[in-house]
């Protein structure tokens, strides 16, 4: 999705079935109540994706037929994440944090799961309903680019229960 505008890649993800939400330009943070209701449709992206430079998040669980983050924001499980984690080619990151981000469809409900470390802080995150990430092509807080490792990648199928145990044995 390089080159593409926000507003492009938004009404792209609409068209998947993920619901969108307009986040300010830089941020992770949508900054605005009742984000967790939003559910645009393509037609409706427009009106809200109507002004440069902005970000785009999608929410995630539920609200995007069960498409579930894997946040890898430890740099060690980064580099554990190809061997602890089920292969999905719905992958990004940004140039300091590369494939920081792998992306599954869940196969049932999901839930939301932080793992953390008093000496490390977090190390990595399910993210399900109720939480939304930053999607390319957007500009992280650091203003580095938010870029998919392979553009249009489809996410792969995981058994929540499965994935949740994988996650696990990473952290």
């Amino acid at each position: 999705m390089d080159g593409l505008s926000i507003r492009e890649a938004a009404r792209q993800y609409a068209q998947r079935g993920w619901s969108v939400v307009p986040i300010p330009y830089a941020s992770k943070k949508p900054g605005k109540k009742g984000w967790q209701q939003m559910r645009l449709t393509p037609e409706e992206i427009d009106g809200h994706f109507d002004r440069e430079p902005q970000n785009v998040g999608v929410l995630l669980g539920e609200p995007s037929q069960w498409l579930i983050d894997v946040d890898l924001d430890h740099s060690r499980a980064i580099e554990l994440a190809d061997v602890f984690l089920p292969q999905t080619p719905a992958v990004f990151g940004r140039e300091g944090k590369p494939r920081s981000h792998r992306i599954y469809r869940a196969t049932a409900p999901a839930v939301t799961k932080k793992f953390n470390s008093k000496s490390s802080g977090m190390i990595v995150e399910i993210r399900s309903t109720g939480a939304q990430t930053v999607f390319p092509p957007s500009t992280h807080e650091s203003g580095e680019a938010i870029r998919w490792e392979e553009d249009e990648a489809v996410p792969a199928d995981v058994d929540p229960d499965v994935l949740f145990e994988c996650v696990k044995n990473l952290a």
